[in-house]
């Protein structure tokens, strides 16, 4: 039988080599990472990209160095005050103590050892304890008792009681509770709930029982695990740094008087919490109402359902670092399998108690499970970015980024052993770092598929039961086709913010591209045609006002016109009327397009007339009120930009009757931008029932009334009356 210790044992040269070997890979991922730190090797990604890899880690780093630090201080500061205490509470002061044991068709050679040790250790204390057997046959039942008489021929250390299990585990525990009631046991009875297949260590008892001395609202400890495998090393040293790292967990929870879990291999209970009634019936039988699932039993889990209803109700919970129970198991079939099944098993009895476990509150938990119990939730996504980022730079050719990349994760994983391993009486080996790897992110990849489907549950190792609550029929279908959407959304959601993160989409800047494109797709087509080529020709003396009047007039009026006006001064010999809407008149700049008038103006003309009505226009600037035809629709989205105004009336002797600049009667939706006006403008600009003009960037020389703008019932403008 191995020989129990806390304490980690006097290295031996194979030991020294694990060590080294381990702290030779950090320090080696860690000089990668040091001369790979330039700022130009992380070029590919970009600043938000490095901010949120930074939130993650702080996230992700800053729980595990805690929960390391919290540990440290467990077990060299809080626990040894504890052990003294403790150690110095004599046997015959130690509460009566009752093992529930059941067990489902064990190799008999586990049996044997479990059901030794136990007698054993029933021998160390002051009084018999009370042994429960569920077994599942009454052969085996006749082998338990065999092997106890074998130890102690009169049982004179052990009260036997033995029933026979037949509707799985969690009934068999809940009718051993019920038995116990029933045998008035002391009031400070304390009740051990221990698997068939969980090995005592020498003195775990005495190690723990005086606990529930000292702690009056103690409701139940746990105690270190090491495991014993038999015919596969792989699966040995993965229950070997997966117990590492439970244990520097347990050990930083305690500090906060709870624990994530009260194990199944064995725990030890108060009787006045275990015997209650509520207890039993949550231990047999424990349900989830969930939104989609509707209410379903639990499988498996009864550690978790245990542990949940102490949290619930306020009771302390302990871990016991320096007692050792040993966890034998065996391995048949493909070892890949049963760690499959067995993940599938554990992370669905996390996921269906997490949820429940955070509503309770940090106020019921504390603040430090509460946390431990939400980084649960975001580890799911958070462990798979470094290889994901690694696998899309390898895909991208960004080879050093990969480097980078790989480097962190040999170094911080490699650290990551050599602290779990602080301490323990294991030691930590090279080939650790590969399972933990595989372990973080298979693991993951099993919490995403179990979240969407917490009513699937499978117990491998137990006759392969299994239990769903798809329903059938439609129902099957609905539930069935919302999960598999709501998991599909999840990974594709996860998937664009990896492609984010390395630099291969940009969500933000993509969303804005296609709401460009799909606006320009709505706007109408603009036909351009250049006066230049009908005739309008600048400063040739001819009158260029009734060609380009006559160009605009034979436009079809569903299309967007955009006429663009040649380099140098064009001569209008009358106004030029735009009587149209989706017309754009647009010159090659301001003093490069100048529009020269030398007709005489009138007090209701202007150079550029903006109007439904092409003849007999009412007073647009007088303080008379003008009508509009009801009958006549406005003109709409006129764009004028990007030449000059100029007034030059045909009689020098009129020059003191200054011409209107630009008239916009009856229009909706215009823009003015990029005009400057020149001497001779009586008002720069006549808004008349127009609504929604815009100008932008027009001038006007100094002595240009810029400010005296006619606006009658003009609403919804922005006109830039500062500009000169």
């Amino acid at each position: 039988m191995p020989i129990a210790s806390a304490s980690a044992p006097q290295r031996t040269l194979t030991s020294q080599l694990n060590w080294f070997a381990c702290l030779s890979i950090t320090a080696f991922g860690f000089a990668l990472l040091y001369f790979a730190h330039s700022s130009k090797h992380i070029a590919v990604w970009d600043v938000f990209a490095l901010i949120s890899l930074g939130i993650v880690g702080t996230w992700r780093w800053s729980l595990f160095l805690l929960r390391g630090i919290r540990s440290r201080l467990y077990l060299n500061w809080t626990f040894p005050r504890w052990r003294r205490r403790a150690d110095a509470i004599a046997v015959e002061q130690l509460p009566l103590v009752c093992l529930l044991v059941p067990t489902y068709k064990e190799k008999p050679w586990i049996t044997e050892r479990v059901f030794r040790a136990i007698v054993q250790e029933a021998k160390t204390l002051a009084q018999p304890i009370v042994l429960l057997t569920n077994s599942s046959s009454d052969e085996e039942n006749a082998f338990i008792r065999q092997v106890l008489e074998s130890e102690d021929p009169e049982l004179r250390s052990i009260h036997l009681i033995q029933m026979v299990q037949h509707d799985g585990k969690r009934q068999a525990m809940a009718d051993g509770l019920r038995a116990l009631a029933r045998h008035n046991l002391p009031a400070d009875t304390v009740i051990a709930l221990m698997d068939g297949d969980s090995e005592l260590a020498p003195g775990v008892l005495r190690q723990c029982l005086p606990f529930f001395r000292l702690f009056p609202r103690l409701g139940a400890l746990t105690t270190d695990e090491l495991p014993v495998v038999k015919d596969s090393y792989l699966f040995s040293e993965w229950f070997q740094m997966r117990f590492a790292q439970r244990h520097q967990q347990m050990c930083a929870d305690s500090l906060s008087g709870k624990v994530m879990c009260l194990t199944g291999r064995f725990s030890l209970f108060r009787s006045e919490a275990v015997l209650q009634p509520s207890f039993c019936e949550q231990l047999e039988n424990d349900s989830l109402d969930d939104w989609l699932w509707g209410r379903f039993k639990f499988l498996s889990g009864d550690d978790k359902s245990t542990w949940f209803w102490l949290l619930r109700r306020g009771y302390d919970m302990l871990y016991v670092p320096d007692a050792l129970v040993y966890s034998i198991e065996t391995l048949s079939g493909s070892a890949v399998d049963r760690a499959y099944d067995n993940m599938r098993r554990w992370y669905g009895n996390m996921l269906r108690n997490n949820s429940r476990a955070l509503a309770l509150g940090p106020n019921v938990t504390g603040y430090y499970l509460w946390y431990g119990l939400l980084d649960q939730r975001i580890s799911i996504w958070t462990s798979l970015i470094s290889p994901s980022c690694l696998l899309l730079s390898l895909l991208q050719g960004h080879f050093i980024a990969a480097g980078i990349i790989a480097s962190w994760i040999l170094f911080s994983r490699s650290f990551m052993l050599l602290l779990l391993f602080q301490g323990r009486a294991a030691d930590p080996k090279p080939i650790h770092l590969p399972i933990l790897l595989v372990t973080q992110w298979s693991s993951s990849l099993v919490k995403i598929w179990t979240q969407m489907n917490l009513a699937k549950q499978r117990w491998a190792n137990r006759d392969n039961q299994s239990l769903s609550a798809e329903g059938t029929g439609r129902e099957r279908l609905a539930k069935l086709g919302i999960s598999r959407f709501l998991l599909a959304s999840q990974v594709f959601s996860f998937a664009i913010f990896l492609l984010w993160l390395n630099g291969i989409l940009n969500p933000l800047w993509d969303l804005e591209g296609l709401h460009l494109k799909f606006t320009a797709a709505q706007q109408a087509v603009v036909q351009e045609i250049d006066a230049i080529d009908h005739g309008i020709v600048p400063s040739d003396g001819n009158d260029d006002a009734a060609v380009l009047q006559a160009l605009i007039d034979r436009q079809p009026l569903d299309k967007t016109i955009q006429i663009n006006l040649p380099i140098g001064e064009l001569d209008l010999f009358e106004p030029l009327s735009l009587d149209r809407s989706h017309l754009r008149l647009k010159g090659q700049g301001v003093n490069r397009t100048i529009l020269q008038a030398h007709f005489n103006a009138t007090a209701d003309t202007a150079m550029l007339m903006v109007s439904a009505l092409r003849a007999g226009q009412p007073e647009l600037v007088a303080d008379v009120q003008t009508t509009a035809n009801p009958e006549q629709k406005p003109v709409q989205d006129v764009q004028i930009s990007g030449f000059t105004l100029r007034y030059s009336p045909s009689k020098p002797d009129l020059a003191k009757q200054p011409s209107n600049g630009l008239i916009l009667d009856d229009v909706t939706q215009a823009t003015v931008s990029n005009l400057h006006l020149e001497h001779g403008i009586r008002y720069p600009f006549v808004l008349t029932r127009s609504q929604h003009v815009v100008t932008q960037y027009v001038t006007a020389e100094d002595e240009v009334d810029h400010s005296k703008i006619v606006m009658n019932d003009a609403v919804g403008s922005e006109l830039d009356r500062s500009a000169k």
